[in-house]
């Protein structure tokens, strides 16, 4: 099998796939293409190469056209790759060994290689992790979700590892970036390098004496942030499996946060957590930009334990299923009233807790586990209906499925919550 560049007498096979309700359903806008639509793909292919040195490919195979593979240029001197193989080859391997051709040629040109999958399609996620690719965020494109995988070149040199946080499965979860020792890093660098990482939070360590003390700074793409609780969690696991189980203390922007870690999990317990009831402005504002007309019967608040979350009940978990948001409109309204993450919720039970969490701030979708906003709900319900502990279950519509355990018994109004964390291979 090989990768062929794109050239002229190739239009007949994008004219004919193009409009394959197989091959639509993933690429695009999910619509069939019109003639019109791939004559100027096709032009567009061939200025590519002529502009870039690399672009769009054919599959080929014992002399056979067997699909389309792509290499195109992005952000930050990224490459994005994308493959479509024709179905009546499917199921031999043959879209992993496309992959890794194109993440290899990505490579040898640039640091960083990046693909997009539709959240639908798990097959092709998974052909990514078997070429080395991991997930990092999830994006509204064109009011369909998106999973977005990366690979580095030289990423491990910099001492980045990669765990994702509340699940035991890769695959689950919400990713952060951990470094373990960031003494010689400044504030850009760590910057530049939660960017290059590409996950929600990126932890910076920066050990005390004494061993088991450290201070501890957060950095998503974009910006510094007080707190994250997957990326407590992931660190903390971290440090354990190298130091030793047992009790941490992290310093982190937003206060002091005491840990326990076990058997590949920890226990992080917040900053005293506070609750009030949100602006009638600012709930009418956010429950447009959701799309919501009702919601459930609970009061909205917002709720701090490290960072300020919009704590919002929804009536059933049909409505929970179906988020779908207005992107830019609920970023703004989240950063004019500094909040982290909207934590929208249905109770299944007094014990059992469905959430998501846009975080369109944070440059996402939403988040697949927010551990600070599982510690803000868990000061509002406790301040609502007294001391309890609860399980939350989120990133089950994106694919990736999380559960952070949280305890909101303590008398000091601080909430711990506990999960698992697990390296990303």
């Amino acid at each position: 099998m090989e990768l062929v560049r794109w050239e002229p007498e190739h239009f007949g096979y994008m004219l004919r796939w193009a409009t394959d309700p197989r091959m639509t359903a993933y690429v695009g806008n999910g619509m069939p293409w019109t003639p019109d639509y791939v004559v100027e793909r096709h032009e567009q292919a061939l200025k590519h190469w002529e502009d870039h040195g690399f672009g769009l490919h054919v599959v080929v195979e014992d002399g056979v056209v067997i699909g389309l593979a792509q290499m195109l240029d992005g952000d930050l001197g990224e490459i994005e790759i994308g493959y479509w193989i024709d179905p009546a080859h499917w199921g031999r391997g043959v879209a992993t060994e496309v992959a890794a051709q194109l993440r290899d040629k990505a490579l040898a040109i640039s640091d960083r290689v990046v693909a997009g999958t539709d959240a639908r399609n798990d097959a092709s996620g998974r052909v990514l992790e078997k070429a080395g690719l991991t997930y990092f965020t999830s994006k509204d494109m064109g009011g369909r979700l998106q999973h977005h995988y990366a690979l580095d070149r030289s990423m491990s040199d910099k001492g980045v590892l990669r765990y994702s946080a509340f699940t035991t499965d890769p695959a689950g979860g919400n990713p952060a970036g951990v470094v373990l020792d960031a003494s010689d890093l400044t504030d850009d660098e760590m910057l530049a390098i939660a960017a290059k990482v590409g996950y929600s939070e990126t932890a910076f360590v920066v050990p005390r004496s004494g061993g088991r003390e450290f201070d501890v700074r957060y950095f998503s793409p974009k910006a510094e942030v007080p707190f994250c609780g997957h990326a407590t969690i992931a660190t903390s696991v971290a440090l354990a499996e190298r130091i030793g189980e047992g009790p941490l203390t992290f310093h982190t922007p937003a206060g002091e946060i005491s840990i326990e870690t076990s058997g590949g999990t920890a226990s992080l317990t917040s900053v005293p957590t506070s609750t009030a009831p949100a602006d009638p402005s600012l709930v009418s504002a956010a429950l447009e930009a959701l799309g919501y007309s009702e919601i459930g019967s609970g009061p909205v608040h917002v709720g701090f334990g490290g960072a300020r979350h919009l704590l919002i009940p929804l009536k059933d978990r049909a409505q929970l299923s179906t988020l779908d948001y207005d992107f830019d409109a609920l970023r703004d309204l989240m950063l004019a009233h500094d909040l982290t993450t909207v934590h929208l919720f249905w109770r299944e039970s007094a014990d059992v807790v469905h959430a998501r969490d846009p975080f369109p701030v944070g440059g996402v979708v939403e988040d697949a586990a927010t551990g600070a906003a599982a510690a803000a709900f868990g000061g509002y319900l406790r301040d609502l209906e007294g001391p309890q502990r609860f399980v939350i279950l989120q990133g089950e519509d994106m694919g990736r499925p999380s559960r952070l355990e949280v305890d909101a018994t303590r008398e000091d109004r601080r909430v711990t919550v506990t999960g698992a964390a697990v390296v990303i291979p």
